[in-house]
């Protein structure tokens, strides 16, 4: 009888050890690389009624412009889209052609993109990683995180991160994920009334 019980017991064990690991290995992707992919996106709609939070201040020197720092302050009066990225992210590597090809067509109109990359390996790396990235050249902005500007975007755990920040400075949009086709246009015409 003893011998049955330990073994359900064991089984029980088992099989809940099982359940977990799966949990783990269906969770592994969002983890490491975010919601990035068309599966699960999510949009923090920022209510009209509520008081717009003001976009955390960062003072951070680009990589691919030596002697450029990018702060906030440099564009205010512009729509600012402020992107959390790393070089080895699938999603982040998938919108970047996107993101180029928009920043392209609308910075006569007053937007701009800054790219804050998360990377451990340093800007160096990123740096390679900008003249040498296949989907094409990245012509805006790009500078490195640190732990205490993700902390002020709200603890940046899951990347692609998009803020969109209006020519006051105010944060009217967040994007967790690989923006899709089309959602800066509607986001950039909401504000300003222009293609």
């Amino acid at each position: 009888m003893q011998y049955k019980t330990k073994q359900s017991i064991k089984l029980v064990i088992f099989f809940a050890a099982i359940l977990v690991a799966s949990v783990y290995v269906i969770k592994l992707p969002n983890i490491l690389w975010g919601n990035g992919s068309n599966y699960s996106k999510k949009t923090i709609p920022l209510s009209k009624t509520k008081k717009l939070p003001l976009a955390p201040a960062f003072k951070v020197k680009s990589v691919n412009y030596p002697g450029l720092t990018l702060t906030l302050n440099k564009y205010r009066g512009k729509i600012v889209l402020v992107n959390f990225w790393a070089t080895w992210c699938p999603p982040c590597r998938a919108e970047i052609p996107r993101l180029e090809q928009f920043y392209k067509s609308h910075k006569k109109y007053g937007f701009q993109i800054i790219g804050l990359s998360v990377n451990n390996q340093g800007s160096k790396y990123v740096e390679h990683f900008i003249k040498t990235f296949k989907g094409g050249i990245i012509t805006y902005p790009v500078g490195m995180a640190d732990e205490h500007i993700e902390k002020e975007y709200g603890n940046v755990y899951e990347i692609p991160q998009s803020f969109i920040i209006n020519r006051k400075g105010y944060v009217v949009a967040h994007f967790t994920g690989e923006l899709p086709q089309g959602y800066l246009s509607y986001e950039f015409k909401k504000l300003t009334g222009n293609k």
